[in-house]
């Protein structure tokens, strides 16, 4: 019985597409990919436009979530999530109006907090959604897309006013060490990946040969770890050994 396993690659989305309009967008509004982009957002999409117009200004793709009938608008990067397309999401969520979803490759934490924020303080009047989308293959495989949903409505954080505790405090935050001044986060990529492969954090913990408070420590952002032991960690989850640094 051959045991040999392939190696997970990360394809970098850029190289796959090179326009966001023209490429990407048409890519996404295919039934088969909204479909994988609507199990991580609990949803059943139906593309209805592409480029519909909010006033001046055109969004990316329009849907709407089969049971419900809610319209939800797409805004689409290619690439770590920026000011622009924060404000292109607003501005197309409150314009139509629709529920919001931010599709990018990846987030920066502060506009993680953002959307989980906004959530709290629309109390359900304004959604809004995070959305990682990664690529993968093994070996000459075809490219596999990963959608993860890193902040949305039913966040922890924004629910109990976590987030706006951490921004009130970020003034202050900045003035101490990073290893103690970063805000945890309830959606670390260590914890997305641990919780999809059914993992406690004492399992991973011993398949990397670390501590369990110390694997703790890094997945709540009390600690940012060595490239060592961030290494280990991506081994152990059956990522590529850069995929967490």
């Amino acid at each position: 019985m051959d045991k040999s396993f392939g190696h997970l690659e990360h394809v970098a989305p850029a190289t796959v597409w090179q326009s966001e309009p023209g490429e990407f967008v048409p890519w996404l509004a295919a039934e088969e990919n909204l479909r994988r982009l609507g199990l991580a957002l609990r949803f059943d999409l139906e593309p209805l436009a592409r480029e519909t117009h909010v006033g001046r200004f055109r969004a990316d793709l329009l849907c709407r979530d089969r049971p419900t009938g809610e319209a939800v608008v797409i805004e689409a990067q290619l690439g770590l999530s920026d000011h622009s397309h924060l404000g292109q999401l607003l501005t197309y969520a409150l314009g139509l109006p629709a529920c919001g979803v931010w599709l990018a490759t990846r987030f920066h934490e502060e506009h993680r907090d953002v959307v989980r924020e906004l959530n709290r303080l629309g109390g359900g009047a304004l959604r809004c959604f995070a959305v990682e989308m990664r690529l993968w293959k093994i070996a000459s495989s075809p490219l596999a897309p990963d959608f993860t949903l890193v902040a949305g409505p039913d966040d922890p954080a924004a629910a109990d006013g976590a987030v706006a505790e951490r921004i009130a405090g970020a003034g202050a935050a900045r003035r101490l060490p990073r290893a103690i001044s970063r805000p945890a986060s309830d959606e670390s990529p260590i914890r997305v990946h641990r919780r999809r492969r059914g993992m406690t954090i004492k399992e991973l913990a011993d398949a990397a040969g670390i501590s369990h408070a110390y694997l703790s420590h890094i997945e709540t952002g009390r600690h940012r770890g060595g490239p060592k032991a961030r290494s280990a960690i991506a081994s152990a989850l059956n990522l590529p050994p850069d995929a967490l640094c």
